[in-house]
């Protein structure tokens, strides 16, 4: 018994510390002069994300309080098992969503630095080429 509750305690006290980092980090990217409209709605989608797998955590860590009192008859006992095991695939959908989410993001922002590095790189040489042409 003493096991299930320090479980679920610790479970809770993680969905705790993530749901304040979560809205700390929302609340910096609101604040934020420097961030574009796409990358508020970036960091909005990813706190959506991630608020909800951490409710989700402290859910489970509910649930697994509450699984003493789930009566031990086949019926009850897969009901509760179907819910945590429910609770913890969202779980981790929302992780590989996120995980997607931040590549795609990543990968969009990477495209755009080669771009203008390459933009750049062409400026350089042409205003070379002119200098080279004025000589």
């Amino acid at each position: 018994m003493v096991p299930v509750f320090i479980v679920s305690i610790s479970l809770l006290g993680l969905c705790g510390l993530l749901l304040d980092s979560h809205r700390r980090t929302w609340r910096h990217a609101q604040e934020s002069a420097e961030l574009s409209p796409r990358e508020k709605r970036y960091a909005l989608s990813q706190y959506r994300r991630r608020m909800q797998a951490s409710g989700t955590i402290g859910v489970v860590g509910v649930a697994i309080a509450l699984g003493p009192l789930v009566p031990r008859r086949p019926g009850p006992m897969s009901l509760y098992l179907a819910v945590l095991l429910a609770a913890c695939a969202w779980i981790m959908l929302m992780a590989i969503l996120d995980f997607w989410a931040t590549r795609q993001h990543y990968h969009r922002i990477r495209s755009e630095q080669l771009t203008a590095q390459v933009r750049l790189a062409m400026e350089l040489r042409a205003a070379e080429e002119r200098r080279d042409a004025e000589t």
